[in-house]
């Protein structure tokens, strides 16, 4: 290929001309396709690589939002027995106060009894069918009927709203108490309390690491009518420490990962979360990963600052006598994320920062390919639960909902800034000469790449479930390793090896049809899942060298069972067949029995 052509102009003669030929021809692909162990090799992980999946995430809300207590409200006294004899007939009805809640059709709680002679019982009947359209509407609010005449048919009826008109925070809140009031402040500046409108305030609150919050009102000691104080009972979690055992890993790299997890919440009262995480193959040589981050809120409206840091290291076992290849990875993140709308049925959640990412390749203790990846982001994240399933309507709940959607898109855009690693597809030789060369030596060190991802889960019945995940990349210019497309275990391509596809562009789709429930009917009770599922991914490269073999496909079938005991343990076990073989491996794989297994050690639930 052409690289090696430039490598024999450019290159002195000696032990290091030597190294650099054969550096040349891995980069080329010439022994890529000659022995694909090496071909393996000389791949730095991509980003889904990193670190193994722990479990399947289920669709769900991030959290619940209670309230408890509300507006009292006094029986009709035109409902008794010896009232029944009085007729009325109603003209029209006044509803006084319905200025504060512009948003709700009042007309229709009486429309249908205008012109007939009923019983005066049919204004408690009116009463309670304004109540309730105040209720779906989220207000807080109490219908009265005055004492009036009826002479010519037209009534009126008084709203009192209720309005918090002060907070008090009970429990241990720790050193982010004034933190938790200052999210909840603004829902006592209403003029009147809207559950749709303060949801997004308690929900921010309750989304503080380490923190449960739960509101209850009561009617304000010689306050007016519909004067409520909201005590807000706060359960605090000072940290977490889980483990999870799988089986996903590659041959080369070890079947068998565990990865240990823990997180240490307001260390500082910013509503912050310090998260330590370590992975390791079972033959510790083989790959580890540490990762470090830390998070913390700004302000009262949801905006947090993330930070994260990745450091990774892989020797990989390729039998392969007088081979030995290297690669480390250094991923760091910097960003902030806010909240765009925040409900128990719908959140939208908007990002951006900027990764800094260093991988070398190392052969023999020569270095064999540098990457250094500069990248900004801009990401939104979506969830979506339906409201019945929230309000546990027809046996749904908002952990396992009748529909509930999450999805994601990010558009990513290479920046050359920190020693970016240079272009070196006019003159890849020189880049070879000069060690500087990256994994993919006709990459894009700049690209411009969109991202999208997302699942559905659909439950006719409850304990029926049918999902259907994508994840797609869309770019045109030919990309660093690091942000390849993958299609494997990691991601999707179960029974494959992380990794077994690799691509500038490509989607992926995951189809499953699951039956039983993975909600514990308590601390101790074990729930399960079995399902089917299959697999598909393609993918395209746009570098020259690579574009005649596309597209590059996997396709995998199989079914499973999953496992909850409690909150402390849960569990997923797959048997996974391939039925396509990507094109540089050499058949399709054997089956795999692949198990993933995530227990909390602290607080301990056993």
């Amino acid at each position: 290929m052409g690289i090696c052509q430039h490598d024999n102009d450019e290159i002195a003669r000696g032990p290091r001309a030597a190294f650099l030929g054969i550096q040349a021809m891995l980069l080329a692909g010439g022994a890529a396709v000659a022995v694909p162990s090496v071909a393996y090799a000389q791949a730095v992980p991509s980003r889904t690589e990193l670190t193994p999946p722990q479990a399947r995430e289920p669709v769900r809300p991030p959290t619940t939002l209670t309230i408890d207590g509300g507006m009292e409200r006094s029986p009709c006294a035109l409902d008794a027995p010896d009232l029944a004899d009085i007729k009325v007939t109603l003209n029209s009805v006044r509803f006084v106060g319905a200025e504060k809640a512009p948003d709700v059709a009042l007309d229709g709680a009486y429309q249908s009894y205008l012109g007939r002679e009923l019983p005066i019982s049919v204004l408690c009947d009116v009463r309670a069918a304004a109540n309730q359209r105040l209720q779906r509407a989220g207000y807080l609010a109490t219908v009265e009927i005055p004492a009036q005449r009826l002479s010519n048919g037209d009534a009126e009826m008084r709203i009192v709203f209720g309005r918090v008109t002060a907070l008090r925070v009970r429990g241990d809140a720790g050193p982010s108490e004034r933190l938790v009031a200052g999210y909840l402040e603004p829902i006592t500046q209403d003029a009147v309390f809207n559950t749709r409108r303060a949801e997004r305030y308690l929900l921010l609150a309750d989304d503080l690491p380490g923190v449960d919050v739960r509101l209850s009102l009561r009617p304000a000691a010689d306050g007016a009518p519909g004067d409520l104080v909201g005590d807000i009972a706060v359960i605090r979690r000072r940290g977490t420490l889980d483990f999870n055992v799988q089986n996903y890993g590659a041959k080369s790299l070890g079947r068998f990962g565990g990865l240990l997890r823990g997180e240490v919440y307001d260390i500082t009262g910013l509503g912050d979360r310090t998260s330590v995480a370590l992975f390791s193959t079972a033959d510790f040589e083989e790959q580890q990963t540490v990762q470090l981050g830390h998070d913390f809120a700004i302000g009262g409206e949801g905006l947090r600052m993330f930070g994260q840091f990745t450091y990774s290291w892989t020797d990989p076992d390729l039998d392969l006598p007088g081979l030995d290849v290297e690669s480390e990875t250094l991923f760091a993140t910097l960003g902030l994320a806010y909240p765009l709308q925040r409900s128990r049925s719908a959140s939208h959640v908007l990002s951006g920062g900027f990764d800094f990412v260093d991988q070398d390749l190392t052969v023999n203790d020569l270095r064999l390919t540098r990457d250094r990846v500069r990248t900004v982001f801009l990401r939104l994240d979506s969830s979506y639960v339906d409201a019945d399933s929230i309000s546990g309507t027809n046996g749904y709940t908002a952990f396992e909902p009748r529909l509930g959607a999450f999805g994601a898109v990010e558009v990513r855009q290479g920046i050359d800034v920190f020693d970016a690693s240079p272009d070196c597809r006019p003159n890849p030789g020189g880049c070879i000469a000069a060690g500087i060369a990256p994994n993919r030596i006709e990459a894009d060190p700049t690209p411009l790449m969109v991202r999208v991802e997302g699942q559905a889960d659909y439950r006719p019945l409850p304990a029926l479930r049918f999902s259907l995940g994508m994840s797609a990349q869309f770019t045109g210019d030919p990309l660093p390793a690091f942000e390849e497309f993958a299609g494997g275990t990691y991601s999707i391509g179960r029974g494959y090896d992380p990794g077994s596809i690799l691509g500038d562009n490509g989607y992926a789709l995951s189809f499953e049809i699951g039956y039983g429930s993975l909600a514990p009917a308590g601390p101790r009770a074990v729930a399960w899942e079995g399902y089917l599922f299959t697999d598909m991914a393609w993918v395209w490269n746009e570098d020259p060298s690579r574009a005649p073999l596309n597209p590059d496909r996997l396709w995998s079938a199989g079914a499973g069972v999953r496992f909850a005991y409690g909150s402390a343990m849960q569990a997923d076990v797959t048997l996974a067949v391939p039925l396509e073989k990507p094109d540089f491996a050499a058949d399709r794989g054997d089956v795999r029995l692949l198990f993933s297994l995530t227990t909390r050690l602290l607080p301990w639930r056993f």
